[in-house]
């Protein structure tokens, strides 16, 4: 009753994140059921104060994060560019959130801040900028954004391009001392520092990107990260010394108060080290889940296990209820409770084997129960797996847990503890070499599951684990696996037997990326999106999410219109990971335009290259027509956007024309070539550019819609005048900066349009 208890509560968090309702309704039905559920206990209804009782759990689910949304603000704040101070409460290496104080006006609020500039939890900053309300970005289908998380957390404004302008150390006891443990490891010259500050502070900015690769392709880097991993083994290998001090008491080893002594002389430890490694949010949630099961034992209330997992997440959500949206909380409690499950299991044929055997086998036990329980979260956040991060794990855990970070524990706290600094980096050192060696197995990119696939993942993983009762094995046979088969066979007949087509203008903000899914698995991706001068990879953080959860791993076309930042960067990281069976560009580029990293990727995957120009078909099996008509043949144009590749697909009586970034002399030169212009959607050229859409061109074309790809970054764009032309013919605009991805589907005859303004999280 506990667990169902638990889980409505988070569903009610998950209902109200997605689907807001209004926060005085909850309210009054939450109070409702809390007043009926005394008169129902007095009445001896079991049933039916159990329904309720779940009832009012998801009610207060909803009522937690309502609460959290009622704060926001009511209007977007518009003021001129000022300088704001408050205190860094959390810190990573490209971004702080920052507790305001001045101006008084917004005291007490919390701010998002791009920087790089390193900051730690407590510091003092002032920063100059613009204060903006804080919005989701890339609203696209099953994108979550980081943003909209940040609003679940209270964090709602934000301070756009934000200067920081002065930096004071925080003066907090707790501060001063998380700095001179940073100098001290600084001072001892060992190796791999930026290793060492990871597994004791919780400071990762000084990893190298390769390091952290390494860890990401090896399946090893929770070891990198203070979480419920890493905490779990730093106060285990406390809790074991503890306990190991109390048996020599011989009369608290005949007692068992060995084990309930030393759970209670950890929990300080835990919070202690929470605070040491900088007390961010994935620590927190890890210290009330070692605190809650620390207090079972010293209580005795070891064996239940389970309810002590499930009540440390119900104490977690109700402080941060937007947890279940983050991976840090879903890898740990996942991997906690499967390993729960599975050590009751094995726990009886385990203890007739030798302590010497015991041992490796039960980690080995424990790293794939571990790994096979949080797969489909993996898969949802990091697009990747590595089968063998089982053997990866059983050579770094004990080497990186076991050894390295107690030494540098050891060193950090005792006297001249360089030489144990040193030490814990040479075992970091040697553990990354032998990582690298082995750095084979990793499968990128794999498809996402949904929420739906995810659950019925972890519902049929958990019935194998009680098999052996019956009503279970008739459930499994009898409903869960046919719904695996069901969902497998329409995963197939939407890929392989849909006759539709559909083209998705993906949210890539200021750029092009546009997503063709035509008839019999016919897969087309026009652009990728990017920013200039930016290292925000578009491909793989937009792009690359969107096609995996769609089940796309394989393009038939990846098409460049022309090879400006904003539509060709996101394609770097499409082409090198994903199977392209051809890429093609304009054939007219004028010289000395750079496609940086293109042809490299080109060469050594062995993708054909198709150059383009008007009058070219592309040929695809079973798919709609894909006519080339511009740039037009032996042309010299000089400016990138004049040279994009104009494409027109018709399906039936129905057509789509893309455009790229051509300006008005294009325009006229495609009206007086005569070219079948005429179609049904108009991507809208240069992103509503004043210098394109002629009056002239919208009628030849004569749309029934026209979308617009565009987002914040350059002045003017889109023209206001742009927009008014499409206005007076009329003809209806669809934006991606304001509907988010916009897909637009036909079976030749209708269309349809579907937006989506907030995207699926």
């Amino acid at each position: 009753m506990f667990i169902a208890s638990v889980l409505a509560f988070l569903t009610g968090i998950y209902i109200e994140a997605v689907h807001p309702f209004p926060f005085f309704p909850i309210l009054i039905f939450l109070c409702v059921l809390v007043v009926l559920i005394p008169f129902l206990l007095s009445g001896n209804r079991a049933r039916l104060t159990s329904y309720v009782l779940v009832a009012a759990f998801l009610l207060a689910g909803m009522f937690r994060v309502a609460l959290v949304l009622l704060n926001q603000p009511l209007y977007p704040v518009d003021a001129a560019p000022s300088i704001y101070r408050g205190t860094v409460v959390e810190s990573s290496g490209n971004s702080k959130v920052v507790e305001l104080d001045t101006p008084s006006g917004v005291a007490g609020s919390r701010a998002l801040i791009r920087s790089d500039q390193p900051a730690d939890i407590g510091d003092r900053l002032a920063i100059f900028g613009s204060l903006r309300e804080a919005a989701p970005t890339f609203k696209n289908p099953h994108h979550i954004s980081r943003r909209w998380i940040k609003r679940l957390e209270g964090t709602f404004y934000e301070i756009r391009r934000g200067e920081i302008v002065s930096l004071q150390p925080g003066n907090k006891l707790i501060n001063s001392w998380r700095r001179y443990l940073a100098g001290k490891i600084d001072a001892s010259t060992a190796p791999q520092a930026g290793v060492l500050k990871a597994l004791t502070l919780g400071d990762t900015a000084g990893i190298a990107d390769e390091t952290r690769t390494l860890f990401l392709e090896t399946g090893t880097s929770h070891i990198l990260s203070i979480s419920g991993s890493h905490l779990g083994v730093v106060t285990g290998f406390f809790f074991f010394l503890a306990r190991f001090a109390f048996r020599r008491h011989h009369r608290m080893r005949q007692n068992g108060d060995d084990r309930r002594y030393a759970a209670l002389l950890t929990i300080p430890f835990a919070v202690l080290f929470m605070f040491t490694a900088g007390s961010g949010v994935p620590t927190i949630r890890a210290t009330i889940m070692i605190v809650i099961y620390m207090l079972a034992l010293s209580f005795e209330r070891g064996r239940h296990t389970v309810n002590a997992l499930f009540l440390s997440a119900l104490a977690i959500l109700v402080i941060f209820p937007h947890s279940i949206f983050t991976p840090s909380f879903q890898l740990t409690f996942i991997s906690v409770l499967f390993i729960i499950l599975v050590s009751r299991i094995i726990h009886s044929p385990l203890s007739k084997i030798h302590r010497l055997v015991r041992w490796p086998v039960s980690l080995m036990i424990v790293t794939v129960t571990a790994t096979l329980g949080t797969l489909p979260a993996v898969l949802y956040h990091f697009h990747g797996f590595n089968p063998l991060s089982v053997l990866h794990n059983l050579m770094a855990v004990p080497l990186m847990c076991f050894l390295s970070t107690p030494l540098a524990l050891c060193g950090l706290i005792v006297p001249f503890g360089e030489h144990l600094l040193q030490l814990s980096g040479a075992i970091v050192g040697v553990t990354i070499t032998i990582l690298d060696k082995l750095n084979w197995g990793y499968i990128y990119p794999i498809v996402r599951p949904n929420l739906a696939e995810a659950l019925l993942y972890l519902i049929a993983a958990l019935s194998l684990l009680f098999i052996r009762t019956r009503l279970v094995r008739f459930g499994f046979f009898a409903l869960i696996l046919p719904l695996v088969v069901i969902a497998a066979g329409l995963a197939c007949q939407k890929r392989f037997h849909n006759d539709d087509l559909c083209v998705s203008y993906i949210d890539v903000g200021l750029g092009d990326a546009i997503l063709i899914e035509g008839p019999r698995g016919l897969r087309l991706l026009i652009d990728g999106g990017g920013f200039h001068g930016s290292d925000f990879d578009t491909g793989k953080m937009v792009v690359a999410p969107l096609l995996l959860a769609k089940k796309i791993t394989t393009l038939d076309y990846v098409v460049n219109t022309h090879p400006h930042e904003d539509h060709l960067a996101g394609l770097r990281h499409i082409l090198r990971y994903f199977r392209v069976n051809a890429f093609a560009a304009g054939r007219n580029i004028a010289e000395g335009s750079q496609s940086q990293g293109v042809e490299d990727v080109l060469r050594e995957r062995n993708i054909p290259s198709l150059r383009l120009a008007g009058g070219d078909v592309l040929r695809v099996p079973f798919g709609p027509d894909i006519e080339v008509l511009g740039p037009l043949a032996d042309s010299i144009i000089s400016d990138l956007n004049d040279a994009s590749v104009v494409l027109k697909m018709t399906l039936g009586t129905r057509s789509f024309l893309f455009t790229g970034d051509i300006g008005e002399g294009v325009e006229k030169a495609l009206i007086f070539s005569e070219a079948s212009l005429k179609s049904s959607v108009l991507k809208v050229p240069h992103h509503g550019s004043r210098y394109s859409s002629t009056p002239h061109f919208i009628r030849a074309v004569d749309p029934e819609v026209a979308v617009l790809s565009v987002g914040p970054g350059i002045r003017g764009i889109p023209s206001a005048d742009t927009i008014a032309r499409y206005a007076s013919l009329p003809v209806p605009l669809y934006r991606t900066d304001r509907d988010g991805c916009i897909t637009i589907c036909t079976d030749g005859n209708k269309l349809t349009v579907e937006k989506n303004e907030i995207g699926d999280r």
